[in-house]
C-alpha cells in the first residue's frame, strides 16, 4: 500500500488529508467520486450529476460551472446538496482557510469558509455574493476530497 494511503489508527494518526500532508487525499479520486456520486443519487437531481465529481483542474471547473449557469438544465438552488455530498458531512473548513479560500484578496472574508463546512453552517442558498467562492471550486472539491478518511 502506498505511503499516502497509510494510517495508524490504534494510535489515531492519520498520514493523509492533513496540513503536514499538504492535505494529500487519503482516497483516489475513483472511489471518493463513487462516495460523492452514491450521495448524489440520494440528493441532488440527475441533470446536476455532472456536477458530482472532485475535479480540482480550474479550467475544467470553470467550465462546468459555466455549463451549470448556460445549460439551465441544473438549478443554482442545487449546490448546497451537492456541497453537502461532496463534504461527506465532514468541517473542511481548516484545509479551505490554510489553502486561502478566506485571503482577503478575494474580499469576501469568511464567507467561502461556508461552502467547507455545509452540514455545520447550514447553506440554504446560493447568493450573490458566493458568485467569487464558485470561481474557486476546485480547492472547495480539493479538500473534501482531502476530508474523506475513511471507506
Amino acid at each position: 500500500m502506498p505511503q499516502r494511503y497509510r494510517h495508524n489508527v490504534s494510535r489515531g494518526e492519520v498520514k493523509c488529508g492533513i496540513a503536514e500532508r499538504n492535505y494529500q487525499p487519503c482516497t483516489s479520486t475513483l472511489i471518493a467520486n463513487r462516495l460523492f456520486k452514491s450521495c448524489c443519487d440520494l440528493y441532488v437531481p440527475e441533470e446536476c450529476h455532472f456536477m458530482c465529481k472532485y475535479e480540482i483542474d480550474h479550467n475544467k471547473t470553470r467550465k462546468m460551472l459555466i455549463d451549470l449557469v448556460k445549460s439551465k438544465r441544473c438549478n443554482i438552488r442545487y449546490l448546497p446538496s451537492i456541497l453537502y455530498c461532496a463534504s461527506q458531512n465532514r468541517d473542511n473548513r481548516k484545509c479551505c482557510a490554510d489553502l486561502d479560500l478566506n485571503a482577503s484578496q478575494l474580499q469576501v472574508g469568511s464567507r467561502c469558509l461556508k461552502m467547507c463546512d455545509p452540514s455545520g453552517t447550514a447553506i440554504e442558498k446560493i447568493i450573490r455574493q458566493d458568485v467569487t467562492c464558485l470561481y474557486n471550486w476546485n480547492v472547495i472539491m480539493y479538500c473534501h476530497h482531502a476530508g474523506i478518511r475513511e471507506m
